[in-house]
C-alpha cells in the first residue's frame, strides 16, 4: 500500500464543514483507490452535518438523489461528494452498512485518524473482497452489490471471500428487477476488464448470467478474453446462443451498439458458406458487412475455433479468404481516402489534360492518387501539374 494523502481540494472541503462544528471522514471507493495509488474519479465525505447544513454550507452544492441523498461539491480535485451519515449518527454506523470492508475505512480529515473497524486495509493488503459483517445482509440490501464484488475481481485481479462468492446468487432474480442503468454498469465494466473470463466465470457459477441473459453458454468467459476490447464485440461473444436483441434491449443498450451485436452473430458463421460461394459474392459479401464489422466477424470466429481447441482446415481457409477480402475493402478505402485529398481536382486534371471525361481521365486521377500515397510530398497544385506532363509524354 502507498504513501497516502488527501487531495487539498478535498481537505478544504472538510474544513469547511468543521467551521460549522460537524466532523467529516473521507470515506468510499475515492479512498480506497487512494490507498492502492490510483486516481479517483470522484471523492466521499461522510459527515454528522444533516442535508440542510450541508447544501447551506456549500452554496455551489448539487442535491444528488440517487439511492442516497447527498450534495456534489465540485472542487478541483474533481466532484466530491458530501452524504450524512447512514443508518444513524456515527462513522461507525455509517460502515457498518457499507457493502465491502475494503469500502468500509474512513479517515478523519481534521483529526488524522483512521477508522477500520472491520479489517478494510488488511484486505485491500491481501486484495480480498469480504463483506461487512453479514455477506447476505450486505447483498440482500443492496442486489447491485453482486455485481460490483465481480467487477472489482474482474478490473481488479482480487478474489471474492468465499461468503460473498456463496452469497451471489442471492441476487439472482432481485437484479432482473432494479432499474437498468447500473446493471448495464457493471456488466460493461466486467466485459472490457483485463480478466473479463474470471468476471464472467462468476456470473455463471452464480447462475446470475443465466437471469439476465437466458441461453447464455458457459465458459464464454474464455472466447471474450480472445477479443480486442471493443464492447459490441465481447457482448457479441458473451451472447452466442441468445435471443441477443431481446436481452440487450432489456438491459437499455443503445440501438447502434444492439445493431451490431445482432450482425455479427448473425454472420460470424459465415465461414460456414465462404467455401461454396464464387469470388464475387464474397466480395460483395464483404462490402455488405463492412470494413469494422468484417474484421469483428473474422476475430469472433477466430477466437471460438481457439477455445474450442478443434482444428477445422475448412474454416480456416475461408477465414483466410474473408482476410483476403478485408485487405482489399482497406487499400479500396485507402485508395478513395487519399483520391479525395488530391490538391487537384477532376475539372483541374481534364483542363490539364486537355480533353473530355473518361477513362482517361480516371487513369491520369489514379495515377496522381498512386504518386502521392508513395510520396506525399508531391501533393500541390504545380507538382501535380508537372507529373501529369511528364505521363502525358510517356503515354504518348
Amino acid at each position: 500500500m502507498i504513501e497516502f494523502s488527501v487531495p487539498s481540494a478535498v481537505v478544504q472541503i472538510g474544513q469547511k464543514l468543521a467551521k460549522s462544528g460537524h466532523a467529516s471522514f473521507l470515506v468510499g471507493p475515492g479512498l480506497r483507490d487512494l490507498l492502492t495509488g490510483i486516481s479517483p474519479s470522484h471523492h466521499e465525505l461522510s459527515t454528522d452535518a444533516p442535508l440542510r447544513e450541508i447544501l447551506d454550507c456549500f452554496s455551489n452544492g448539487v442535491l444528488i438523489e440517487n439511492r442516497r441523498v447527498s450534495v456534489m461539491v465540485p472542487s478541483q480535485s474533481g466532484p466530491v461528494d458530501v452524504s450524512p451519515f447512514r443508518a444513524g449518527a456515527q462513522i461507525e454506523n455509517d460502515l457498518a452498512h457499507r457493502d465491502f470492508t475494503i469500502n468500509a475505512i474512513a479517515y478523519d480529515i481534521e483529526g488524522r485518524k483512521w477508522l477500520d473497524p472491520h479489517g478494510g486495509r488488511a484486505d485491500l493488503e491481501r486484495g480480498l473482497i469480504r463483506a461487512v459483517r453479514s455477506a447476505k445482509d450486505r447483498i440482500d440490501e443492496d442486489p447491485i452489490r453482486a455485481l460490483r464484488g465481480i467487477r472489482l475481481a474482474a478490473t481488479r485481479g482480487w478474489e471474492l471471500d468465499w461468503e460473498v462468492e456463496n452469497t451471489l446468487s442471492r441476487a439472482q432474480l432481485a437484479l432482473t428487477e432494479i432499474p437498468r442503468e447500473p446493471v448495464r454498469r457493471e456488466l460493461i465494466a466486467i466485459l472490457l476488464s483485463a480478466a473479463a473470463s474470471q468476471g464472467l466465470d462468476l456470473l455463471d457459477r452464480s447462475g446470475i448470467a443465466s437471469k439476465l441473459a437466458p441461453g447464455v453458454a458457459p465458459g464464454s468467459g474464455s472466447v471474450v478474453d480472445r477479443l480486442a476490447c471493443d464492447l459490441e464485440l465481447r457482448l457479441a461473444g458473451w451472447l452466442r446462443g441468445t435471443r441477443a436483441r431481446t436481452v440487450l434491449q432489456r438491459l437499455r443498450f443503445s440501438r447502434p451498439s444492439i445493431d451490431r451485436v445482432e450482425l455479427l452473430l448473425r454472420f460470424h458463421h459465415s465461414d460456414d458458406q465462404i467455401h461454396a460461394m464464387t469470388p464475387a459474392a464474397v466480395a460483395r459479401f464483404a462490402r455488405r458487412v463492412g470494413i469494422h464489422d468484417l474484421a469483428g466477424l473474422i476475430a469472433l470466429r477466430e477466437a471460438e475455433i481457439e477455445t474450442a481447441g478443434v482444428e477445422s482446415g475448412a474454416a480456416r481457409k475461408a477465414l483466410q479468404v474473408l482476410r483476403e477480402s478485408l485487405a482489399s475493402l482497406r487499400d479500396s478505402e485507402r485508395t478513395a481516402s487519399t483520391r479525395s485529398q488530391l490538391t487537384l481536382s477532376g475539372t483541374d486534371v481534364i483542363a490539364c489534360l486537355g480533353c473530355k471525361p473518361g477513362p482517361r481521365v480516371g487513369r491520369a486521377i489514379g495515377y496522381l492518387t498512386e504518386r502521392i500515397r508513395l510520396d506525399p510530398a508531391l501533393n500541390s497544385p504545380d507538382a501535380l501539374r508537372q507529373l501529369l506532363r511528364d505521363w502525358v509524354d510517356e503515354a504518348d
